[in-house]
């Protein structure tokens, strides 16, 4: 891969570049055979993209936390993820203010989000 894309682009086509997405925006755009890097800072807004023969990828902040979701889930809590998971499936959104410090007694109660999120769809490939 060369040259690194970052930044706000509309009606682009990229192929074989390294795109960082922490704080991009991509509008009607193709990426072949790119490598899409999220290291978990500002969520990217991405619309109307294609993506052909792309890696996913995921770095600083980003790799910790799937690190971190995967240690939970081989350590017993494999409910918890599966239902974290069962909830992105359904378009959950974070809450947009800071729940509450939870209590002692609370400390195994459901999980919750507090940062805010901004969702966003990529439509599925024709096949």
């Amino acid at each position: 891969m060369s040259d690194e894309i970052r930044g706000e682009f509309r009606n682009r086509s990229f192929f074989a570049k390294s795109v960082a997405l922490d704080g991009s925006s991509f509008r009607d755009c193709v990426f072949s055979r790119c490598a899409m890097i999220y290291s978990g800072g500002e969520i990217p807004a991405m619309s109307g993209c294609r993506f052909d023969d792309c890696t996913w990828q995921f770095g600083g902040e980003a790799a910790n936390t799937i690190a971190f979701l995967s240690g939970m889930y081989q350590g017993g809590f494999d409910r918890l993820i599966e239902a974290t998971f069962h909830e992105i499936r359904r378009g959950a959104l974070i809450s947009q203010k800071a729940a509450p410090e939870p209590k002692a007694a609370d400390a195994q109660g459901p999980a919750r989000f507090l940062k805010p999120l901004r969702i966003f769809r990529v439509p599925k490939q024709e096949q």
